[in-house]
């Protein structure tokens, strides 16, 4: 089967990316500190922005900008998962075994092969798929309010004044967001 991914040129794109048989190998401090790492060493060779992500057990959410003049998702995506695995790997962490086909393609237990994305095309998709990202952890009942789940962009966004600590639903995004996507 082939895979077709939207490719734009300094696209928006909400990314999900999800652990190997969702395995729940996020859930301490050192993975979660690694994931960082390789998202930050990622950036420094091939840059990118975030400006929403939430962190689970055994998934993330990204919204991820690319440069003007740059559509390579797929790069970034596979480095960060390439990093990670590295580095978690070296530190010990345990992967699972993968099914003999992704064992030939020389995938790793750490990972599900490929990743889920979506090109944001407006203020209200921007919009919406922040609220999911921010939403998600009480959508899988980790937590009972979304201020209360510290791997999220969320608590960024408060301090800026977009949303209120108890939010629980759509907000209105500020000017600059919608200059933003259009830029």
């Amino acid at each position: 089967m082939e895979y077709r991914r939207a490719r734009v040129c300094g696209g928006l794109y909400f990314i999900t990316i999800v652990t190997h048989r969702r395995r729940p190998i996020l859930s301490a401090d050192r993975p979660r500190s690694l994931l960082h790492q390789a998202i930050e060493t990622m950036q420094d060779y091939h840059p990118f922005s975030l400006s929403g992500l939430v962190l689970l057990p055994d998934h993330l959410h990204l919204l991820m900008r690319l440069p003007q003049g740059d559509d390579n998702i797929s790069g970034r995506i596979g480095g960060i998962k390439k990093q990670f695995t590295h580095l978690y790997l070296s530190a010990h962490g345990q992967e699972a075994r993968p099914t003999p086909g992704a064992a030939a393609k020389g995938y790793r237990g750490v990972w599900q092969p490929r990743f889920w994305d979506h090109v944001i095309r407006d203020a209200k998709e921007y919009q919406l798929h922040l609220d999911y990202i921010h939403a998600n952890p009480v959508k899988h009942g980790l937590v009972q309010y979304v201020r209360d789940w510290a791997w999220s962009s969320f608590h960024r966004y408060v301090q800026a004044g977009v949303y209120e600590s108890d939010w629980a639903g759509h907000v209105e995004l500020p000017h600059e967001v919608e200059y933003y996507l259009n830029d």
